[in-house]
């Protein structure tokens, strides 16, 4: 075994653990040490050295990626190529841009500062996402729970044809539990099956139409955060903006490839990248961030006009995304609301009901 090497095994069972905390751990202990005027491998070794506890631990998870990287530019790869078996491939493709600039260290700061911003804004989505999953779930049980145990034991003091009134509502809730539970169940669960896949497939036929829906938006302004943030990095680090779609066309979803290829069509027919992004007619990502794209393409200061307006849409989606989470819970209170009265309501006004009859 190499002085770096580890077996297979160790390697997959480090990959599993370099989740993102560690990952951005390690761009800015890189970006720092080489702030400095170290190399990139001395940096490298001086992080092993660390991770490692200077040898004694060299199956720590920091310390087999980094063993990994080294033994890779040993063998001639660049950082971004030796990186590449540990890290997603849009961190690669910035990487091999910007790993023979000459301001290294502040590019790498700029993309950390990015992909945080984009885990906020994903981390804001499946927070959002979740109290109101949890909490209709947990209304939907309860529905049924009265509708299939408590209104039968109710039924032989009074025919469910006789609840009126405010006790219409547990009539309903029988036979919702009784006839309409399973179907609405399937409908929901093949509803949201449909639209997951088709985020990233559906591609046109109304899909700019759609890009307007709640769900649809926030997929529309979330890859188009990340295409931007992409970009900003990649000719930040000296490729041209054609060159920076050309790299990422064919590592995108469906729905940003379609995107990009007419994009990519429009600049080689002489359209600059806003003017490109605002012909294409998609909205995508965001029609207004277009037209200012449109302007400041012709600067000759691009590549820091584009990294500003990442950093700002990455600002301005989070916003608009933590309004939409927030318009979402709101509606999930109302109606979690309104079935709690309308069950606490039907109970008096069966209790009325029954003791009318008595009577």
């Amino acid at each position: 075994m190499a002085k770096y090497g580890h077996s297979p095994f160790e390697k997959k069972f480090a990959k599993l653990f370099f989740g993102f905390d560690k990952r951005l751990k390690f761009y800015q202990q890189i970006g720092a040490l080489t702030r400095t005027g170290m190399p990139k491998t001395d940096a490298l070794h001086m992080i092993y050295v660390v991770a490692s506890k200077e040898g004694k631990k060299k199956n720590e998870t920091l310390a087999v990626v980094v063993s990994d990287i080294i033994a890779g530019m040993v063998n001639g790869e660049g950082f971004g190529q030796a990186i590449k078996p540990w890290v997603p491939i849009d961190d690669v493709m910035v990487l091999e841009a910007i790993e023979s600039s000459d301001d290294f260290p502040t590019f790498i700061d700029e993309y950390c500062e990015m992909l945080v911003g984009k885990k906020k804004i994903m981390s804001t989505i499946k927070g959002g996402l979740t109290y109101p999953v949890v909490l209709l779930s947990a209304i939907y049980g309860l529905m049924y729970y009265f509708g299939k145990s408590v209104t039968p034991k109710i039924e032989p003091l009074l025919a469910i044809e006789d609840w009126v009134g405010p006790a219409a509502f547990l009539a309903f809730l029988n036979r919702f539990a009784e006839s309409l539970a399973f179907p609405i169940t399937m409908t929901i669960f093949v509803t949201i099956t449909l639209i997951v896949l088709s985020l990233k497939r559906w591609i046109r036929f109304g899909r700019n139409y759609a890009d307007k829906l709640p769900i649809y938006s926030t997929y529309r302004m979330y890859t188009g955060i990340s295409f931007m943030t992409s970009v900003a990095a990649l000719i930040q680090g000296g490729m041209p903006v054609i060159g920076a779609v050309e790299k990422i066309l064919p590592l995108s979803p469906p729905y940003v490839k379609y995107r990009l290829k007419m994009v990519y069509r429009h600049m080689l027919n002489g359209e600059n990248f806003g003017a490109a992004l605002y012909r294409t007619g998609t909205g995508w990502p965001d029609q207004e961030l277009n037209l200012s794209l449109k302007i400041f393409a012709e600067t000759a200061d691009l590549s820091q006009q584009l990294s500003r307006l990442a950093k700002d849409s990455l600002i301005t989606s989070q916003q608009k995304i933590e309004a939409s989470m927030g318009v979402l819970k709101s509606v999930t209170m109302c109606i979690v609301f309104a079935v709690i009265l309308g069950i606490v309501g039907g109970m008096y006004g069966l209790q009325d009901l029954i003791a009318q009859k008595l009577q």
